[in-house]
């Protein structure tokens, strides 16, 4: 649900920005309309945008809550202070001022109006006296009564365009009208022929146009001067009397108004006539252009947080939108004021075609060289430094706890294995480049140690201690190992540039340390670790304790190590694809096509097994994505996740198990008289799946769909047994109720709560990464290295929240700890304790984990999807005290991810 939310909130941001812009747009040039239909039509236009505009926002708005509301709030603060409270002020605004004035413009409320009255064919003259203007009282006829009527209101200019048809129709003098409107005695005046009938000249000099002129009864009167008094005559059919023996004329209440039969008003009705002064700065009214454009400003910084989200805290950069916004209006009213006073003034006409388009090209040009600085400048300050120290913990996130300096320093090259003593285990990786044939035909141009695919399983005793040494023998970028899921000490974790310089060619390292700890582990690259996994150095760690577990001699103990290979012509003979699972990181580019293997097959293994033989099959995921496996021909228990076992775990069957990225399940059961199956029902890191926009998840499909031919494993008394096929439709293992917890909960924290808790938002930004325009993995809003580091004390207990608001499967890996689930989407984890070390986060999901700080060091957390965390998914849990001599960047030779 989270997961749609999101992209719905991506979708209407970019959408609610468009129309707005448009919307802007149309507001600015609407007094620029040649002819007055033609700024009619574009104000109806404009009209139906804007009340797109605002649905849009709407919706938006709406979606914005809704995200909030499922993600409990805190995963949406973003979204609801940046985008969403700031564009609903503003479209308030909008609804309150613009829409009304876009109204008046359209003449669709005149429309109404004359339906059931008096008025012209096409409207008043210019599109607007009804809005631009109040009702005034009606006009009333004058009497020969020269007195004022005692209730009577004050006498109304008559229009001058009926003025000028009584002189002109008249035998004898005129009743001219003087700019107030009253009737003088004086002499005759011709008037020429091009005044009459018009009314710009009038309404220019602010008198009330004749379409808001209502006519009054007969009977009353208006005082009149006692030189001129005029009798009341017969109405004509269009409301003025004939000439008349003392040669006045009057208005009578019958007919339309005469200013509407002049030639403007039959050419306005065509529309031939230009818009008068008074039409364009009606439309040109600050009241009806600025909450439009502001609004289009307030929704494109809406959309800039939106696509590209800031890191939290967010009170600076919702007073600096506010500020802006407000810049942005007081700028524009002064702007469009001075806009209006322009375009209403009499002659004003609109620029020429020739001139616009020079404005327009040269508005494109700056434009364009802006977003072509901005670009650059962008991309350049998104460069990583070509060398990082530890002190690019330049920022810590304490949660809630004292900050740094309380415990004394030392360094992680200090914090090492035991240094002394025979190991009990030795072993020796050569890490090269070769190209390899995989058992079921393909080629791999790989990287390998001891030029095998996988590397040999390393198998060890609970307790020993282990020696291995790591020999570079051409790797040029350099070679490091990492002990994925084993807690040895802080300089032996095998991340270049955090615990030790990557091992160039030639050179090699020795890494001691003792496994305190059963279970199924691996071991990997960590120096471009992102490039290096994908094209093979990694391998299984397997630590067995003989009094729990079964040898070769009593039982089947096999690992199974499932990793989807880049085979055949990698330079052109394959499908081009992205790598696995970096559907939107997209920088890998090995190329070929991927194929899943169980080690290095990827066809159908077959192996005897008796029945009654206990077996236990070590599930490995070496790939960046989830993968689900489906055991089919016997009942199974799943023994243990991610190295630790599962307390009074139950029996299952037809049941799908999804392994995240980097996890691993250990399967138990008895060899039954039938064939049992394991293979991949499901592998978004192979095949079609892996090219999907939305990377692993492909909306919960997991690479069901398009996915290839899948390896199998078949153990069987009888090796031509055939075992029955999978069930893709089966129900999926749940991790979070399954077992019985046999002891009090670990890790409950007393009354005090927990010593440090912190907040991790998983989500998605377009911006650069190291100069690169590209779909940004982030926590918190930020990417390395300007994740803040989570600050810990020895000893503290510590609860760290996950929360995936993205468009990906975020499995996520903590470095030289083990944490314990709490919760997912608020329930409570309560069957066997499970206690992983590469937690999937899917889209959408919320959980709540906790873990000791009982290691010592500076380590690594960030999402084991590899891409992600080459594209800046990384950040680093910190000791107080702890520090690295070691640093990163392009110069060092040390790249980790």
């Amino acid at each position: 649900m989270v997961e749609n939310l999101f992209e719905q909130n991506l979708l209407w941001a970019v959408l609610a920005a468009v129309c707005w812009l448009f919307a802007a747009r149309g507001a600015r040039r609407l007094a620029t309309r040649p002819r007055s239909r033609a700024l009619r039509r574009r104000a109806r236009l404009g009209l139906v945008l804007l009340v797109t505009a605002l649905l849009t926002l709407t919706v938006r708005a709406a979606l914005g809550v809704a995200l909030a509301a499922e993600t409990d709030w805190w995963g949406a603060t973003d979204f609801l202070l940046l985008a969403v409270a700031p564009q609903v002020i503003v479209g308030a605004l909008v609804a309150w001022l613009s829409v009304p004035a876009y109204w008046r413009l359209t003449g669709w409320g005149r429309a109404a109006r004359r339906s059931g009255g008096p008025g012209t064919a096409d409207g008043t003259a210019d599109g607007v006296a009804d809005g631009a203007r109040k009702p005034t009282e009606p006009h009333r006829a004058p009497t020969g009564d020269a007195r004022p009527h005692t209730t009577d209101p004050a006498p109304m200019p008559a229009p001058a365009s009926a003025s000028a048809r009584l002189a002109a129709s008249s035998g004898g003098g005129t009743a001219a009208l003087t700019r107030t409107g009253r009737p003088t005695t004086t002499d005759p005046v011709p008037t020429p022929a091009s005044e009459a009938g018009t009314t710009a000249g009038i309404e220019a000099e602010g008198a009330t146009p004749a379409s808001s002129a209502v006519p009054a009864p007969a009977s009353s009167a208006v005082p009149a001067p006692a030189s001129s008094a005029v009798p009341t005559p017969a109405p004509s059919a269009f409301g003025l009397t004939g000439p008349t023996g003392e040669g006045t004329a009057t208005l009578t209440e019958a007919g339309p108004p005469t200013a509407e039969v002049g030639s403007a008003a039959q050419g306005e009705v065509q529309g031939a006539a230009t818009p008068t002064p008074v039409t364009r700065s009606a439309a040109a009214d600050p009241r009806l252009v600025v909450p439009v454009r502001v609004g289009g400003v307030a929704v494109g910084l809406g959309a800039l947080f939106t696509l590209h989200p800031p890191a939290p805290p967010y009170t600076a950069f919702l007073v600096l939108e506010m500020t802006l916004l407000a810049l942005a209006a007081s700028g524009l009213v002064l702007v469009q004021q001075r806009r209006r006073v322009a375009v209403g003034a009499p002659g004003w006409r609109p620029a020429s075609r020739g001139r616009r388009l020079v404005r327009s090209l040269a508005v494109v040009t700056c434009g364009a060289l802006l977003v072509a600085g901005g670009y650059g400048l962008a991309a350049r300050e998104s460069r990583l430094p070509d060398r990082m120290a530890t002190a690019h913990h330049h920022a810590y996130d304490t949660g809630g706890g004292p900050g740094p300096g309380a415990a004394p320093a030392r360094s992680v090259a200090d914090l090492t294995g035991p240094s002394t003593g025979a190991a009990d285990r030795r072993f020796t990786l050569t890490a090269g480049t070769r190209t390899v044939r995989l058992a079921s035909g393909e080629t791999v141009d790989a990287l390998t140690f001891n030029g095998v695919l996988p590397g040999p399983e390393l198998r060890v005793g609970k307790g020993e201690l282990v020696e291995v040494t790591l020999i570079n023998q051409d790797v040029t970028e350099g070679v490091t190992v990492h002990w994925h899921g084993v807690d040895v000490p802080n300089a032996e974790d095998g991340v270049a540039g955090i615990t030790q310089d990557a091992v160039r060619p030639g050179g090699r390292h020795v890494y001691r340390f003792r496994a305190n700890r059963t279970g199924t582990f691996w071991y990997h690259a960590h120096q471009q670790s992102s490039t290096a996994v994908a094209r093979g150095l990694f391998g299984a760690l397997v630590v067995t304790d003989a009094a729990r577990q079964p040898t070769p001699s009593d039982g089947v103990d096999r690992t199974v190590v499932a990793h989807a290979w880049s085979v055949g012509d990698t330079r052109g003979g394959g499908s081009a694809v992205r790598g696995s699972g970096g559907a939107l990181s997209g920088r890998n580019g090995l190329g070929g096509d991927l194929r899943t293997a169980f080690g290095d097959d990827t066809g159908e293994q077959r192996e005897r097994v008796a029945a009654g033989t206990p077996v236990r099959l070590r599930l490995v995921n070496a790939d960046n994505c989830p993968r689900t496996y489906a055991l089919t021909g016997t009942s199974f228990q799943v023994a243990a996740i991610d190295g630790n076992e599962v307390s009074a775990p139950a029996d299952l069957d037809g049941t799908l198990l999804r392994v995240a990225g980097g996890g691993r399940y250990d399967l138990t059961f008895r060899q039954p008289q039938g064939a049992v199956r394991l293979t991949v029902t499901g592998d978004a890191n192979a095949g079609a799946g892996s090219q999907g926009f939305e990377g692993c998840g492909e909306d919960g499909a997991y690479g069901t769909h398009g996915t290839r031919e899948s390896p199998s494993l078949i153990l069987a008394p009888d090796t031509a047994s055939e075992a029955p096929a999978a069930d893709t439709g089966a129900p999926l293992f749940d991790p979070l109720h399954y077992g019985t917890a046999t002891g009090p909960r670990p890790l409950t924290p007393d009354d005090d709560g927990f010593d440090r808790d912190f907040r991790m938002v998983l989500g998605n930004s377009v911006g650069f990464y190291d100069g690169a325009p590209m779909m940004l993995w982030t926590v918190n809003n930020a990417v390395y290295p300007d994740i803040p580091s989570l600050l810990v004390g020895e000893g503290d207990l510590v609860r760290v929240t996950f929360l995936n608001r993205s468009l990906d499967d975020h499995p996520m890996h903590l470095h030289g700890h083990r944490m314990l689930v709490l919760s997912r989407d608020g329930e409570r984890a309560d069957g066997s304790p499970w206690w992983t070390d590469t937690l999937n986060v899917a889209p959408g999901e919320r959980y709540e984990i906790a873990f000791r700080a009982d290691n010592p060091g500076v380590w690594a957390d960030h999402c084991h999807n590899l891409d992600h965390a080459r594209d800046g998914m990384v950040l680093h849990l910190a000791y107080d005290g702890v520090s690295s001599p070691y640093e990163t960047g392009a110069s060092t030779g040390n790249t980790p991810e």
